[in-house]
């Protein structure tokens, strides 16, 4: 394994959402003129794929190259530390982050990650909670 790039940043103020609450049932009407159900992105799932963006400021862990990008895959490790009062399963936000690092441009693609999440329920009483500790690497698997 040869670790190609490394970004570590934070998002303040925002831990991510899980996955009960990054869609939203809604109503639209089709091509064919008739009402049909679906789905979108909560405001929640928004808010947090805008944040990671904003404070990702561009950094990028994304070889440039298509044939680089078939073989690259990525780490992301989430250190995620709740604000007083504040309850989330870890194991839930895994959706929500990879897909915030994808829009951000971060990483390319979200399929061929390798996931952690470490809570921080210890420290709720930080005035810096909540936020959530992104450190993002990408690497070729040989």
């Amino acid at each position: 394994m040869t670790i190609m790039h490394h970004v570590e940043f934070t998002v303040e103020y925002l831990l991510p959402p899980s996955v009960n609450h990054y869609w939203q049932d809604t109503m639209y009407t089709g091509k064919d003129g008739y009402g049909h159900r679906g789905r979108k992105l909560s405001p929640e799932a928004k808010a947090w794929k805008a944040a990671v963006a904003i404070f990702a400021r561009g950094m990028t862990v994304a070889p440039r190259e298509d044939r680089e990008r078939r073989r690259c895959r990525y780490r992301v490790e989430a250190h995620l530390h709740y604000g007083e009062g504040q309850k989330l399963d870890p194991d839930n936000t895994g959706k929500a982050i990879c897909d915030g690092l994808k829009y951000a441009g971060v990483i390319h693609a979200d399929h061929d990650v390798d996931f952690r999440v470490v809570p921080h329920r210890d420290d709720r009483k930080n005035p810096n909670n909540p936020r959530t500790f992104l450190i993002v690497e990408s690497f070729y698997d040989r």
